[in-house]
């Protein structure tokens, strides 16, 4: 259970660019990159969607491009957190409106059909409306507006090529239009999987899924540079659609604190497990999971090694509800605290103020809480599935846990005791912050896919 020191895992490749000046060097406007970003998620929302664009659009500003980033002006409030983040200095955003945010209207018409089904005895589980009418998916209201203004931006400001974020895979849609009306390179950045086949949390039917690989395969075949977040999905993507083996390219997902880490940082007196954002219990596998963490809980709570005095699963995010839940059903609401969200600063002051990090993870997804633990020198009680994220763990977190599908709620309590021991005798190794960040910062990473889309598209002509 307990991991060693190794892992053959390697570090991202290297990130120097042959063709992209340095931080400090001068750039003439004809040497200057000129990139169009489509990024729904983009500040003022504060949604972990927005991370790495807004790190890519201040780091191609760092290193000699120059982002010109077009973003939503009416976000779906369902799906999205208004905050008051701002753009990375020296960028300003062009925002367009969606014409339609259609989920509470789909919702409605939902409720109805199912109310009237019921009376026959029909329950009706999934809203068809929506995989009928939705598509890409359920943000299609953006797409008008921002494909106008992309292509009027392209003209004026003599773009060279167009990056797009994903999800929304709406934002997709719009960036092959662009192409196809302005001949421009496109690149995709997939923040997560689309249309590919795995073990998935999301129910759709069938002709649902049919639709969706065919909108994927017309998404491939006008992309000139196909990103993915994990070495995992990259090969996945490669099996399932051949021919892209050139064009596609692993660029993780990486850290950029509020402000740097920083040691010593004052524990919570109750020994303290933190997990933030979406809980993932989706399907049976997480559900699996689910168990383990809080029967493991009660098991420790009925030997006596664990109390409300002594003991806390902290807990931020829009699952809040469903995590006081599981907590009643396990018998331990004196040993949970659960929370709406909170800022991303916040959140890295509570996981530094941590003694465990819970990881939860989608297969073929790496989640974003992996390269906020590492920094802040916090070990993880980790219950995944193996592979590329159990790599990372063992290379840069010598102290962390690691439960698998094999593992059991006895392997978690084990694992708890331990971390438990181990803090109090001062014997919990630190992570390898300096390596990791090496690797995985947010500055580094930008420069990665720098460089993945330089080396791709080459040195021809865009224009």
């Amino acid at each position: 259970m307990r991991p060693d020191a190794g892992g053959g895992l390697q570090q991202a490749p290297d990130a120097g660019l042959t063709d992209v000046c340095g931080p400090d060097e001068k750039h003439t406007e004809r040497a200057r990159k000129k990139v169009l970003m489509v990024c729904y998620y983009y500040p003022p929302l504060i949604d972990v969607g927005c991370r790495r664009s807004t790190a890519f659009s201040k780091y191609f500003r760092k290193y000699g491009w120059e982002p010109y980033v077009i973003s939503v002006k009416n976000p779906d409030s369902v799906y999205c957190t208004m905050g008051r983040e701002l753009p990375p200095d020296g960028i300003t955003p062009v925002y367009t409106f969606s014409l339609v945010n259609p989920y509470k209207y789909l919702g409605k018409l939902h409720a109805i059909l199912s109310g009237i089904l019921m009376l026959a005895g029909i329950r009706l589980k999934t809203n068809y409306f929506y995989h009928v009418l939705c598509y890409p998916d359920i943000f299609f209201g953006w797409i008008p507006l921002t494909v106008l203004k992309g292509i009027s931006m392209i003209r004026r400001h003599a773009i060279d090529f167009i990056y797009v974020s994903c999800s929304p895979y709406s934002s997709a849609l719009i960036g092959v239009l662009l192409k196809k009306a302005t001949g421009r390179p496109l690149i995709l950045d997939y923040r997560d999987p689309f249309a590919i086949e795995r073990p998935s949390f999301h129910e759709s039917p069938q002709f649902r899924e049919r639709i969706n690989r065919r909108l994927q395969e017309f998404f491939l075949k006008n992309t000139d540079v196909f990103v993915v977040t994990s070495e995992e999905t990259r090969q996945e993507y490669i099996r399932q659609y051949p021919g892209i083996e050139d064009r596609i390219h692993t660029v993780y997902n990486g850290f950029d604190p509020v402000s740097p880490p920083r040691a010593g940082r004052k524990k919570f007196d109750r020994f303290t497990i933190v997990y933030t954002g979406l809980f993932y219990n989706y399907g049976p596998h997480h559900e699996v999971y689910t168990e383990m963490f809080f029967k493991a809980l009660r098991e420790l709570k009925a030997s006596g090694k664990i109390n409300g005095s002594n003991f806390q699963f902290l807990y931020y995010g829009q699952d809040f509800r469903a995590i006081d839940g599981f907590a009643f059903d396990y018998g331990v609401s004196d040993l949970v605290v659960s929370r709406d969200r909170v800022s991303y600063a916040e959140v890295l002051e509570i996981i530094s103020r941590s003694h465990l990090m819970l990881l939860r993870i989608v297969k073929l997804m790496i989640s974003t809480k992996l390269y906020d633990g590492i920094p802040m020198n916090v070990p993880f009680l980790a219950i995944i599935p193996g592979g590329e994220v159990e790599g990372i763990i063992r290379k840069y977190s010598p102290g962390s846990y690691i439960i698998t599908e094999e593992g059991s709620s006895a392997d978690v309590a084990e694992a708890i005791e331990d971390a438990m021991e181990k803090y109090r005798s001062g014997q919990m190794p630190d992570n390898r912050i300096d390596e990791f960040l090496a690797a995985f910062s947010r500055e580094s990473t930008s420069r990665a896919i720098m460089k993945a889309i330089t080396e791709t598209l080459g040195h021809r002509s865009v224009r």
